[in-house]
């Protein structure tokens, strides 16, 4: 019997110290992921800076409800992508409607707003995700003054391929979408990526041999800029935030 109690303190002790080095561990990378998100959505608005809360400090944080249209108050704990696989907080994407092939929509989704000290509008940034080739790309948008006008595209996660539908990440590709043009005259999303050089206000330069993944990238703009994702938000915002 006593052979055996060595062996088990011993295994107790590991576990121990294994549970308290996991846990260290998990709040160290909660840290560094909650930071480079604030990186990511800074990169996405076209600032790149080391001091990244001091920035982030600048920005307010809105939550949109995308069954009023409206802007709403809700708790800073609030993760938009766990809500979107929660079935009391999403909504279920019609198969006709779900070109960013999400499956569910979270009710209540987050803003990144540059104020001016009148409380104008300078940038905003959005979240964004869509299906790509391999899986979910996750990124952010930025929008100009005029909420029409592209400063920037970030991506913080995907599985895309490597030298191919990976070059979302390149800095060069990243660069041809600032000034671009998202709305048409009649209103609808008229911002894609081309299949080849982009050529109008409106086009994205092809990603060559990464047609899926550009199509992906495509539909989650089209999705989360139209009618059941921001567009309706996008419209008033200026007179939503007047409001709150």
């Amino acid at each position: 019997m006593n052979k055996l109690v060595i062996p088990l303190l011993a295994c107790i002790a590991c576990a121990v110290i294994v549970s308290v080095t996991a846990v260290s561990v998990r709040y160290e990378q909660n840290l560094n992921k909650e930071n480079e998100k604030k990186v990511k959505i800074l990169a996405a608005a076209g600032i790149v800076t080391d001091k990244v809360d001091q920035e982030f400090s600048k920005i307010k944080t809105l939550y949109v409800d995308f069954e009023t249209n409206k802007l709403v108050s809700i708790e800073d704990s609030y993760d938009h992508l766990k809500a979107s696989s929660n079935p009391e907080l999403s909504s279920l994407v019609p198969k006709s409607e779900d070109i960013a092939i999400i499956k569910r929509r979270e009710n209540i989704a987050p803003i990144y707003v540059w104020l001016s000290d009148d409380e104008a509008i300078e940038k905003i940034v959005l979240p964004i995700r869509g299906y790509g080739l391999w899986g979910t790309l996750y990124g952010y948008l930025s929008l100009d003054s005029d909420l029409n006008t592209v400063k920037g595209i970030e991506y913080y996660e995907h599985k895309e391929t490597p030298g191919l539908g990976g070059e979302v990440d390149n800095p060069n590709w990243k660069s041809d979408w600032n000034g671009k043009r998202i709305y048409s005259n009649d209103g609808s999303v008229g911002l894609y990526v081309t299949k080849g050089p982009s050529s109008t206000e409106y086009e994205i330069d092809g990603i060559s041999g990464a047609t899926l993944t550009t199509n992906g990238v495509t539909n989650m703009i089209k999705y989360w800029l139209g009618d059941n994702g921001y567009g309706p938000v996008i419209k008033n915002l200026g007179e939503e935030i007047k409001n709150i």
